[in-house]
């Protein structure tokens, strides 16, 4: 295992589009006591033993966050910003966006602000999730979001809810249909974070003929467990609920039974306090799937909406005043999208408090061995780090 060193979950900073922050500023930014590792729920890899980072973290002048990636028939990758300014003034809750070459020199291009799902900070919270390019067809998960309140897994655990699959025919220009919080896909908390399993170019390299989708129990951040959903690839297009199926558990030989009533879902990954909202991304040169996970460990002041849950957070009830935000990285492997899960990389501290891991295929060295992984920044500073961020690695095996 390898060791490295207000109204909304994620507020617009108004004139933080454009801004980068150097690596002398990351270095002058003050100083926290590091919080550890909470208890860890998986056995170590043994196929895949650690990774090494190849260089500091890399930042766009795009402002937002979460910055899922896919990579898409036409060569590039796109991109869903949330809470974002883009490089102007102006932010939204969600964004699309268009990322062309290779880091470092990738260009990140806004293409569609999606007005229609609102102003960042006002209105209702509509955030993307997952987004995923399949069969020259994007797809876009997409939420409601509010603060903690009774019912979160912790008092920072941000919730989602009623969630939709949205689709566009035209690299993000358009989209349809329009995600209501009166008809979505997946009512209440069925399934409200919806991330997709991803592969290579437009779906390339899947191991069957299912599109397969993960969520976690409740928000963005710091719930208990993720479920996993499929639909056949040939009906997806139709976005019809009743094609849908859920992960219903496994027999002694890993063989995985489904089951079309959510009721019958079983996790497929489970951590109290410490799961958050993030896809899986399968990696050709181990053949195997990679599942990054983040959490918040310590937060400032203890967050955003404390008092709105009644559940305690999952670190001390009073951090000492000199801890800043802080978030683990802990990455898996298993060989199907279902598990079984194994321990390859635990990070205590993650940046700044970096957030939603994703590692576009697009970006591989050597199917994998060498990737890029994106990120977003801590929505509540340091100033200049909220954007969208990608750094290198290389897995250790």
């Amino acid at each position: 295992m390898s060791f490295s060193s207000a109204p909304t979950r994620r507020y617009f900073l108004a004139g933080a589009g454009g801004m980068m922050l150097s690596r002398s500023a990351w270095a002058q930014a003050p100083a926290a006591t590091v919080v550890g590792l909470p208890e860890l729920p998986y056995q170590k890899s043994k196929l895949i033993h650690g990774l090494r980072w190849l260089n500091e973290p890399q930042h766009n002048a795009n402002a937002g966050d979460t910055w899922t990636c896919t990579w898409a028939d036409d060569g590039n990758l796109y991109s869903v910003g949330d809470d974002t300014s883009g490089t102007g003034q102006e932010g939204w809750n969600l964004s699309i966006y268009k990322v062309e070459g290779m880091p470092p020199g990738h260009v990140v291009t806004r293409i569609n602000d999606m007005r229609g799902y609102g102003h960042a900070n006002e209105g209702h919270w509509w955030k993307g999730a997952g987004l995923a390019a399949i069969d020259g067809v994007l797809y876009l998960g997409i939420y409601s979001q509010s603060v903690p309140r009774v019912g979160s897994a912790t008092r920072v655990s941000f919730n989602a809810d009623h969630s939709s699959i949205i689709k566009s025919s035209d690299y993000g220009k358009t989209w349809s249909p329009t995600a209501t919080v009166e008809k979505p896909m997946f009512p209440g908390k069925e399934f409200p974070t919806p991330y997709f399993v991803q592969y290579g170019k437009d779906y390339s390299g899947a191991i069957d003929n299912y599109v397969y989708v993960v969520s976690n129990d409740g928000g963005w951040n710091n719930w208990n467990r993720m479920l996993l959903a499929r639909i056949s690839r040939n009906s997806f297009k139709q976005l019809d609920r009743n094609d849908w199926e859920f992960f219903a558990g496994a027999g002694k030989r890993g063989e995985p039974s489904w089951h079309r009533d959510r009721a019958h879902a079983e996790p497929i990954f489970e951590h109290k306090g410490y799961t958050s909202m993030t896809g899986i991304q399968y990696v050709p040169a181990v053949k195997r799937f990679v599942l990054g996970q983040w959490a918040y460990v310590a937060m400032s002041g203890g967050g955003d909406r404390p008092a709105s849950s009644a559940v305690p957070m999952p670190w001390p009830e009073r951090p000492k005043p000199d801890q800043a935000d802080q978030t683990m990285l802990c990455l898996y492997e298993a060989p199907k999208p279902w598990g079984p899960w194994h321990l390859f990389h635990a990070q205590p501290q993650w940046g700044p408090a970096f957030y939603t891991p994703g590692f576009p295929a697009k970006w591989f060295t050597q199917g994998g061995k060498r990737m890029w992984i994106v990120e977003g920044g801590n929505y509540r500073g340091p100033a200049g780090g909220y954007n969208f961020t990608v750094q290198e690695l290389e897995l250790t095996l």
